[in-house]
């Protein structure tokens, strides 16, 4: 019990330190924030206090004293010496570190007035440099805003901050700046007022949310506690075989789904160990069957061995008669394909014979058909030859004609010549016209002559076409019944070339069908070579597998009597369970 008072406690411990960890984080963190809040707000208020007592300060200034000053730059002056009594006066009211009036001076900044006492050695004289520590601040202070510097650290002022402002005149126009430096005690100062008073109203806050914090968590720890303690009891009487035990369930959270869950766990537990006590005798009984059927089993096994090597005897033999026939099918397919090949190549042979009449055929009707046309042009330029005859023949009537118009021209010129003569002087112009027209006359006759032989000769020449024509007729028409005669010849040649291919055909189609049958023969030859072979192999495996199973059905007999063994183990441990089926 000690034990397990410790594992409890340490549990609940774990939970307890688990739980105040973040609560004291949290309050932590908020005693830090407040702090750094209030160091934040006090730093702002300064900021803004500051900044307002620099622009309070720029308006109470005297501005007729600011440019006097600046049309007079002396330390000498009243009017600076006034000025540095003002500021001095101020900063020791207001308790600022240190408060000064500068001007810019073409692209430089300059001090006017240091509002340090008349006594102070360290005082910054008229025309000093002013710089800044940002661009920014210059930028904006030329636009004549108020600007107030973060914290900065000067190494003979310390840790401080500035305001500047512009002074400016009734009309507006600035006429000179102004500087207030505070020291960041001040802030200090301020921060150490309110922190303690922020902490008297936050620290009691912080107090009261830590104790309603703590009270809540320790209700939630000891509710888990006490859903995890039943949870645990369960387990521990599960651990010694009690599986009637069930956990409450007190929390409606994780923890109480694994209670249910654990519940259910148990429940399907003891639902295993029934099955497994109601199927153990079962098993006993079923390993002793298997026993039996093992030992009768064997026998038969035995007895199919033998029977089937017998039978892989027999398959062996088929097997080698078939291969037999599938070599003598090889033969027989060697031989049709070498007629194959002789048939194709007939079958090939009498396709060029019906090419080459076909070709034959095709040259002879188209020398018949240029023949015919031969024929045709040769009767057109006989009956052209014709025609140039009997027109030759016309123009030698014609000629014929036109040589007695000669003569009769002859003797009217020769009648002219006679008349001339007897007229005498005036019928010589008339005489040589008649002289003319004889001559004419003469010269037609002879024109006339020649005319004349030409076509003569031209009528005989084209007689002579004309028979040579005929002759050409005679042998066109020859060539054209010998060039049917071959048409019929080739007819022939082309009629028994047609027989001579469909034989061929037909041969190839009978020797195709022989090599589908002797395929058809050899594949089945194959298959049944091949079927007997696997049978041989199928029977020594079957027989091998059938020693196997004796082998087998052996270890099986003895896994049986093992097993028979095993299920009275189970059935003892079993029963050392104690479970709801059990009581009933």
């Amino acid at each position: 019990m000690k034990s397990k008072v410790k594992k409890r406690m340490g549990l609940q411990s774990k939970l307890y330190f688990i739980l105040l960890i973040p609560l004291v984080v949290i309050g932590v963190m908020i005693l830090w924030t407040t702090k750094l809040s209030i160091q934040n707000a006090s730093l702002s208020t300064m900021q803004l206090n500051n900044e307002a007592l620099a622009m309070n300060t720029a308006k109470l200034l005297d501005k007729s004293a600011v440019k006097s000053l600046n049309t007079n730059p002396s330390e000498q002056s009243s009017e600076y010496k006034k000025l540095r009594n003002e500021l001095n006066t101020l900063r020791l009211q207001s308790g600022v570190l240190y408060m000064y009036m500068y001007n810019r001076v073409g692209d430089e900044w300059k001090l006017t007035v240091d509002g340090a006492a008349w006594d102070d050695k360290d005082y910054s004289p008229f025309g000093s440099p002013v710089s800044f520590t940002r661009k920014e601040t210059a930028d904006r202070l030329k636009q004549g805003e108020t600007v107030t510097t973060d914290i900065t650290t000067d190494p003979d002022w310390g840790t401080m901050f500035s305001s500047f402002t512009p002074i400016k005149d009734t009309d507006g126009t600035i006429i000179g700046y102004l500087g207030i430096d505070r020291s960041l005690a001040s802030v200090t100062e301020v921060y150490e007022k309110t922190l303690p008073e922020a902490y008297r109203l936050v620290i009691p806050v912080v107090s009261i949310i830590l104790i309603i914090s703590i009270a809540a968590m320790m209700l939630v720890t000891r509710r888990i506690l006490r859903q995890v303690r039943f949870i645990k009891d369960t387990l521990e009487q599960v651990a010694d075989g009690n599986l009637t035990a069930t956990s409450q369930q007190v929390t409606y959270d994780q923890l109480g789904e694994i209670s249910d869950l654990t519940n259910r766990m148990v429940e399907a537990m003891s639902n295993m160990i029934v099955d497994i006590q109601s199927s153990s005798s079962t098993l006993q009984q079923a390993s002793e069957n298997i026993v039996v059927t093992s030992e009768g089993t064997l026998h038969q096994t035995e007895e199919l061995s033998r029977t089937l090597q017998q039978i892989a005897d027999v398959s062996t033999n088929q097997a080698d008669q078939t291969i037999e026939s599938v070599q003598q099918s090889d033969r027989l397919g060697q031989t049709l394909d070498e007629v194959g090949s002789h048939v194709h190549q007939f079958t090939d042979t009498a396709r060029h014979l019906n090419e080459v009449r076909n070709q034959v055929a095709s040259e002879h009707e188209l020398l018949l058909e240029k023949g015919r046309e031969s024929a045709l042009r040769i009767k057109q330029m006989q009956r052209m030859s014709h025609a140039l005859t009997e027109k030759s023949r016309e123009a030698a009537n014609i000629g014929q004609q036109v040589q007695g118009i000669v003569k009769q021209t002859q003797i009217l010129s020769f009648n002219a010549s006679i008349e001339a003569s007897r007229a005498g002087e005036a019928g010589k112009g008339f005489s040589v016209v008649a002289h003319e027209m004889g001559q004419l006359a003469q010269q037609s006759a002879i024109s006339i002559r020649e005319i004349d032989e030409i076509l003569s000769s031209f009528v005989e020449q084209i007689e002579q076409m004309g028979d040579q024509f005929d002759e050409n007729i005679n042998t066109v028409n020859e060539q054209e019944k010998q060039i049917a005669l071959c048409l019929q010849s080739v007819d022939k040649v082309t009629q028994v070339s047609e027989e001579v291919e469909e034989l061929a055909a037909h041969l190839a189609q009978l020797t195709t069908e022989m090599q589908e049958v002797r395929h058809s023969v050899d594949q089945h030859l194959k298959h049944t070579a091949s079927a007997a072979q696997q049978t041989a192999g199928m029977t020594e495996d079957v027989s091998a597998s059938a020693q196997k199973q004796a082998l087998a059905v052996k270890e099986l007999s003895e896994v049986a009597r093992n097993l028979t063994t095993l299920s009275n183990n189970l059935q003892r441990h079993a029963d050392q369970f104690r479970v709801k089926n059990s009581d009933q």
